[in-house]
């Protein structure tokens, strides 16, 4: 999901503003240098799944006895090496990936989200709402942090030539694209690690990870469930409301189809929904959305072809 999700608003999204509105060429990476990139940023989601499994290793032989670590597919120790080698290769990708692109310090971003996603494992997740908000963060900051690459380069390439209105107005091209997505990845990650919660409920009870479910029980954590699906009914809204004043009535169909459409019908299932198996579908179904989302992304760029 990650790597399709930067491949899509690199190459449809970014790509087309620089040939479009910028009318250069220049591009903060070449094809090699963005497939680092998006390496560097999955070395650490992977890292991160290894470090969240080896601090859950107790809870999930009991819950989950299917998952690799409980299996016996790797030892606790290789799973700590493994997430020490994945963590230091991203960042490693990333300081150098910084250094090509005249903007070294971005380099320590990957170093401070290699550690947030450690102290999520071991401190974070067992702090109400907390863990939920790193994590729902982090999926937003994969479209931030290509993002800040952008940037930064444009600063540094366009400033002197480019300084009057069309850098601003690809800059907003851009910015309003990222504000969607990653506002997008944002709330549907946080709904979906709220109704996570609510299914490991039990669980996470016995072994004092006082999530939010735990410490006030299904019903509020189903509340709190719909009111971020209406924050995210209501943003996709707002952008659907632009999409119709300007006429453009092929966005306007898919979003309201294939992202609102579902959204509304999950969150009336989350209200009807009561035990483990309800929890695990509409945690499935919110993924399924994510993606459809995501696929905005090539849908979009299609359509202006066609206008």
């Amino acid at each position: 999901m990650i790597g399709l999700s930067l491949y899509l608003f690199y190459y449809l999204v970014i790509v087309p503003v620089h040939l479009n509105k910028l009318q250069t060429t220049l591009l903060p990476f070449n094809n090699t240098e963005f497939a680092s990139f998006v390496l560097s940023v999955i070395l650490l989601a992977a890292a991160g799944n290894i470090i969240n499994d080896y601090f859950d290793f107790e809870l999930d032989k009991e819950f989950k006895p299917g998952r690799p670590l409980p299996l016996g597919l790797m030892s606790l120790d290789a799973a700590m090496y493994l997430h020490m080698f994945l963590v230091l290769c991203g960042i490693g990708l990333g300081f150098y990936l910084g250094f090509i692109n005249k903007n070294f310090h971005l380099g320590y971003l990957y170093v401070v989200c290699a550690l947030l996603l450690y102290i999520y494992s071991s401190l974070l997740k067992k702090i109400p709402l907390v863990g939920n908000f790193v994590v729902a963060g982090l999926s937003a900051f994969v479209f931030v942090i290509l993002m800040l690459f952008e940037l930064d380069y444009l600063k540094l390439i366009h400033a002197a030539e480019l300084f009057d209105t069309t850098i601003s107005s690809a800059l907003a091209t851009l910015m309003l694209q990222l504000k969607f997505y990653a506002g997008f990845a944002f709330l549907t990650s946080m709904a979906r690690e709220v109704v996570k919660d609510m299914e490991d409920r039990e669980g996470d009870a016995e072994y004092k990870i006082n999530t939010f479910a735990v410490e006030y029980g299904d019903q509020a954590a189903k509340w709190l469930t719909i009111f971020i699906m209406l924050m995210l009914i209501s943003g996709v809204g707002y952008f659907m409301v632009n999409f119709f004043a300007v006429g453009a009535i092929k966005e306007l169909a898919y979003l309201g189809v294939f992202v609102e459409l579902p959204l509304v019908i999950i969150a009336a299932l989350t209200f009807m929904a009561n035990g483990k198996k309800d929890y695990a579908r509409i945690s499935m179904v919110l993924k399924l959305i994510m993606l459809l989302g995501i696929l905005s992304i090539p849908a979009f760029y299609l359509f202006a072809k066609m206008a």
